[in-house]
């Protein structure tokens, strides 16, 4: 899978910044974009958010058609909503936003 070099994550974090995205949500695609796919206590885990927060900025991105929720075959009948799901992120629809967000920038 495609990664940015590690000296991006600061040029990252301004641009996030900069452009007003959410870092949360942005971290999250980056995490689930990165591993393929994704549970709700790895996202926890790695962004240190709690569930209501995870939850608050999950929902736009599976509405928005980013993420693609799933159920995890591994958890099954064990407990419900999220510890039985997980994300990956489609992949044509982040690269048709970034395109969007080009075109209006440049005008083109």
């Amino acid at each position: 899978m495609a990664s940015m070099p590690e000296d991006s994550s600061d040029l990252l974090a301004d641009l996030v910044k900069t452009i007003g995205l959410s870092a949360s949500r942005v971290g999250i695609i980056r995490i689930a974009y990165r591993d393929g796919q994704v549970t709700a206590d790895q996202l926890m885990d790695q962004l240190g958010i709690a569930r209501s927060t995870l939850t608050f900025h999950i929902k736009p991105l599976v509405d928005a058609g980013i993420l693609i929720p799933e159920m995890d075959p591994t958890r099954a009948g064990k407990a419900s909503g999220f510890n039985r799901l997980i994300w990956r992120v489609d992949r044509d629809a982040v690269d048709q936003r970034l395109h969007s967000i080009t075109a209006l920038i440049t005008g083109n």
